[in-house]
């Protein structure tokens, strides 16, 4: 019986880690989870709450939070932290990290380097894998389990007023996570995840901004995740899009400012990958907050 669970055990982790890095569909609103080096680029500060749920209806689906601040020190500093909670089945992941990013001035842009360090939690929930024996308690006694490890990302954002482009590793240091108990000895390496997005804001008027944008992740030697997506903002105030994710799916979201200090938005996934059957889509909504926001001359923000 130990050899049956020590299988399931296995193959729990291989499907948790395959994909070891969370997915966001409302990226375009915070990338400081993505990109250390995108903190402070704004005019104002920001805390925002994000929640995800991915593959509605299918057992044990991906269930993603994050709260994360970005904010600047001065104008050629910025500053960012996140806590993220991830459970995917029998697996979770809380991690805690705080960045620190130099911005230096060229003529017609800016380059920011961001470097941010934490740490990562990952825990195995014995008792929520399934074993072919109902009466088998190795579950309760041997199987839950913690480790925890330190972690660094690394990015650049290149930006101006009218563009940003932007490359970031995460899990730099590629520690290994070891699980230890009776009778299983696992050890899961934490592979570097790279990202490298881009984006172009299109001023229609002085009522409607387009930014159509791309994000292209993945780690090395895995088929790459490509997402793009397109923007409307009508006065600031009103945000509509769509966008597409290879292999996954349709992306639809809404956004709305309210009093100018805070934003709430709302995407939803429709699936036609293969899981699509097991499912009823992907769920993402934030909550954030602003403050400190300086005036700029214009109706657009200003990201200098």
């Amino acid at each position: 019986m130990k050899k049956i669970f020590s299988l399931v055990f296995f193959f729990s982790l291989i499907t948790c880690f395959s994909q070891q890095l969370p997915q966001l569909t409302l990226r375009s609103f915070d990338y400081t989870v993505f990109n250390p080096a995108s903190n402070g680029i704004k005019p104002y500060s920001e805390i925002m709450m994000h929640h995800r749920s991915q593959w509605v209806g299918f057992t044990n689906a991906p269930s993603t939070q994050f709260l994360t601040y970005n904010g600047k020190i001065n104008e050629i500093m910025g500053i960012g932290s996140y806590i993220m909670n991830d459970i995917t089945g029998p697996t979770r992941r809380f991690s805690a990290s705080v960045a620190y990013n130099y911005k230096a001035k060229f003529e017609n842009f800016r380059l920011s380097l961001g470097l941010a360090a934490g740490i990562m939690q990952y825990g195995i929930d014995g008792n929520k894998i399934s074993l072919y024996q109902n009466n088998d308690n190795v579950v309760a006694e041997h199987i839950s389990m913690k480790s925890i490890c330190p972690n660094v990302d690394f990015g650049a954002w290149l930006y101006n007023d009218k563009f940003y482009t932007g490359i970031s590793i995460m899990q730099l240091l590629g520690n290994k996570i070891k699980f230890n108990a009776e009778n299983i000895n696992t050890t899961i390496n934490l592979t570097n995840h790279f990202y490298i997005t881009s984006g172009y804001k299109i001023e229609l008027n002085k009522e409607i901004l387009l930014q159509p944008s791309f994000l292209v992740g993945g780690t090395f030697g895995t088929p790459l995740l490509i997402d793009l997506g397109l923007r409307v903002d009508f006065q600031e105030k009103i945000t509509a899009g769509i966008g597409f994710r290879t292999n996954d799916a349709i992306v639809l979201l809404a956004g709305v400012k309210i009093k100018n200090q805070f934003t709430i938005a709302y995407s939803y996934d429709i699936v036609f990958s293969t899981l699509r059957k097991y499912n009823s889509g992907s769920h993402d909504i934030i909550l954030s907050f602003y403050f400190l926001q300086k005036k700029k001359h214009g109706r657009f923000r200003k990201y200098h």
